[in-house]
């Protein structure tokens, strides 16, 4: 009898086992998004952790290639923030105040939309920023490019192209 039931008790482990190693990839992807990139050559599924409820969560970075130490890029960020898109931008403004960082431009979009344009110092490098600030549902969509100062004026036009192609779902 005992030489039986662990008999059993293999089999059905291996038969788990298998089932798992089957199932895995499709219970992996049952709920994440996919992320094609096929200038890249490759997609893949999203992490599908929500984004958190009390801190900033970054749901997306990508880069172009680095010049001058550094890579162009741009970020998603979504925070929580329960104010409208003024005050946001109020809050925004005033950080860029004790940064000692400039505003180039801002335009209120709508009353959920705020873009701005600012420069700034940090960790030794003059930086440029293109933002957009979206706000939906208790959180802040934010969009940043960021690039050097020096590498501005030769990525700023495809940086803005694709901050400016982001839609909040």
């Amino acid at each position: 009898m005992k030489l039986r039931f662990a008999c059993l008790m293999r089999k059905v482990s291996l038969a788990a086992a298998g089932a798992m190693l089957v199932g895995a990839p499709f219970l992996a992807s049952v709920n994440a998004a996919t992320i094609d990139l096929p200038q890249y050559g490759f997609s893949i599924d999203a992490l599908d952790a929500a984004p958190s409820g009390v801190a900033a969560t970054t749901a997306l970075m990508t880069f172009l290639p680095p010049s001058d130490g550094f890579a162009p890029n741009i970020n998603v960020n979504i925070q929580p923030y329960s104010g409208d898109i003024a005050s946001y931008a109020a809050m925004s403004k005033g950080q860029f105040e004790r940064m000692h960082w400039s505003m180039v431009s801002e335009k209120t979009v709508s009353a959920t939309e705020w873009a701005v344009e600012y420069t700034g110092a940090t960790q030794g490098a003059n930086l440029h920023f293109y933002a957009r600030a979206i706000s939906k549902s208790g959180k802040v969509y934010l969009v940043t490019a960021t690039a050097k100062e020096t590498q501005w004026s030769a990525v700023s036009e495809v940086l803005r192209k694709h901050v400016d192609s982001f839609q909040v779902k």
